[in-house]
């Protein structure tokens, strides 16, 4: 008996100690937020960092408040072991669920092992990677994606943030702020020091270099860099790309609102100013969209070459306050800058990239019809307020067609009509109206004979060289849209780009920038998992309904392959 009750006691006393060790469970720039298995991922010396995980400190947060910074705080420390040489990580914060730490500018560069102790309880080690310099750009959504924190500057005592409302102008002078940026000299647990550090970085905006004029910490905040830059001209838009880029690591992408004489901005494929002027005295910001889109793509899967084509009809209606819709990524899908590319990532089960701000879906009723020259089709309100429908699928196997494939081969999509729906002529959009929207009706017409010229000779990506797109039968009026994806399916990350150019263009670059921050594909069963895409994309056609500031209903045409992203 004696036995038993000292083996339940000694159980019990077990199960409390492993219950408080603490868990680490990620490491990341506090700015980027990119996790494990993206290029850029890596933790830079002298960067500010998130640590998450469960038991790492108190219940309630602990700041630290004064300098000297700690190295223990609130009962948490935290270390990095490099190569056999271990660091105190100095702390900004702790709680039980998230630390803010800073990587010591002394740290060991390459793969170490951070662990967390509270309360006399040590983690196990977790894997982290330190490298010399690694930009995190802060966002606006504080999710490392979207509109990036920077102040537009006009006088010293007028530093506007940038957003939608604040545009800069071509030739203005802006602050970014971010971390990550590289070591300093000195102690980072210091009153935080100025200084232009010697990192050779490239401001990239919308793919165009921008003149430099200061790159260093802040001084106004532990760890938190500063890059001062003129915006270089020759590109305007309200999610214009913004990444810098030091030698082959990247930042996060993120956006810089451009107008030609600031003020609010506009997009040839999104919004105008007169509507974002409008959501900005109302509040609100209520859009409509719906989009044709024909996706005709070669395949290798399993030994077979496979060519599939679908076609689609989507529907989608949403609800943006004032904060959301200067936070967002674009909005409901306007980020579309021409002459320019924008990359989006995505991690774990997502299979696609996603905008962390949530607008509220706006009921347009049951179903929207589409009438064309082939029939009519219901596109029927589905999950979140999307309507949509599947308006033909066909696959070829080897040459050998096999109408409404029903799936047997992954990744191809089942069902549906060998004929082709999406074909030249005019299409018309109705809607019956809902509780929050009411009824529409918008015309489109598709033409064109769009040939993507040197399909055949693109076979791989480089992904640390610039990539070259060339096209003919475009409208020179039109547009032409290059979207690609690359998976790691071992690491569970992925990336996406695109990427618009005018038609009467011909050709688009694809920069190293952007290809950059994707990881290397992934080979399953013999083929790639990452794709290319290129076709004829339309300008939104406007509608009008009750309930909606802005009503759009677009074409896309699209011609892919999959193929390595190396």
């Amino acid at each position: 008996m004696t036995i038993t009750i000292r083996s339940i006691l000694f159980a019990v006393a077990f199960s409390a100690i492993a219950a408080a060790q603490p868990t680490v469970t990620g490491a990341l720039n506090t700015a980027s937020y990119t996790v494990p298995g993206f290029p850029n991922s890596g933790l830079a010396q002298g960067s500010m960092i998130a640590i998450f995980g469960r038991n790492l400190g108190p219940a309630a947060i602990v700041q630290a408040s004064s300098f000297p910074l700690p190295a223990t705080l609130g009962g948490t420390s935290a270390k990095i072991t490099v190569g056999g040489q271990t660091r105190d990580l100095i702390l900004t914060y702790t709680l039980a669920t998230q630390i803010g730490a800073i990587v010591p500018s002394s740290t060991p560069l390459g793969a170490g092992q951070l662990t967390v102790t509270y309360n006399g309880q040590t983690s196990a080690a977790f894997n982290v990677q330190v490298v010399a310099s690694q930009f995190g750009i802060f966002t606006i959504n504080q999710g490392g994606s979207g509109p990036a924190v920077v102040q537009n500057f006009n006088t010293q005592a007028d530093q506007p943030v940038n957003t939608l409302f604040n545009s800069a102008k071509p030739g203005q002078t802006v602050t970014l702020w971010g971390t990550g940026l590289g070591p300093i000299s000195g102690s980072d647990a210091g009153a935080p020091p100025t200084g232009d550090l010697s990192q050779p970085i490239e401001v990239l905006v919308g793919g165009r270099l921008a003149t430099v004029r200061y790159k260093g910490r802040s001084g106004c905040c532990s760890a938190v860099d500063q890059i001062v830059f003129d915006i270089p001209s020759g590109i305007t838009g309200c999610y214009v790309p913004l990444i810098i880029k030091n030698g082959n690591r990247v930042s996060n992408t993120s956006s810089i609102s451009i107008a030609q004489n600031g003020g609010t901005c506009s997009d040839p494929l999104g919004y105008s100013a007169a509507d974002l002027n409008k959501a900005q005295t109302t509040g609100n910001f209520k859009v409509g969209s719906v989009s044709l889109t024909r996706v005709n793509i070669k395949l290798s899967v399993a030994g077979f070459d496979v060519e599939n084509t679908t076609e689609v009809a989507a529907g989608a209606f949403y609800g943006f306050d004032q904060s959301q819709l200067v936070a967002s990524n674009g909005a409901s899908g306007s980020a579309l800058t021409v002459g320019a590319c924008t990359l989006y990532t995505y991690y774990g089960d997502q299979t696609a990239a996603t905008d962390p701000v949530l607008p509220r879906a706006l009921d347009a009723g049951a179903a929207l019809t589409l009438n064309g020259p082939n029939g009519t089709k219901q596109l029927q309100k589905g999950i979140g307020g999307l309507y949509n429908v599947v308006l033909g699928t066909s696959t070829n196997i080897g040459g050998g067609g096999i109408p409404g494939l029903p799936g047997g081969i992954p990744g191809l999509p089942g069902g549906g009509s060998s004929t082709p729906y999406l074909t030249p002529g005019s299409y018309n959009i109705t809607g019956p109206g809902g509780s929050e929207v009411g009824a529409f009706s918008s015309n489109l017409t598709i033409a064109g004979n769009f040939t993507w010229t040197n399909q055949a000779q693109v076979t791989q990506i480089n992904r640390g060289s610039d990539q070259v797109i060339t096209w003919s039968g475009a409208p020179a009026d039109g547009y032409v849209l290059a979207t690609g994806q690359s998976m790691d399916t071992n690491a569970k990350v992925g990336g996406s780009f695109m990427c618009v150019e005018r038609g009467s263009a011909g050709r688009l670059t694809v920069p190293a920038s952007i290809l950059l921050a994707l990881p290397q594909s992934s080979v399953v069963e013999g083929s790639p998992t990452g794709q290319l895409s290129v076709g004829l994309i339309s300008e939104p056609v406007r509608f009008s309904a009750s309930g909606l500031d802005v009503g759009a209903f677009s074409y896309s045409n699209l011609y892919g392959k999959n193929l390595n992203y190396q």
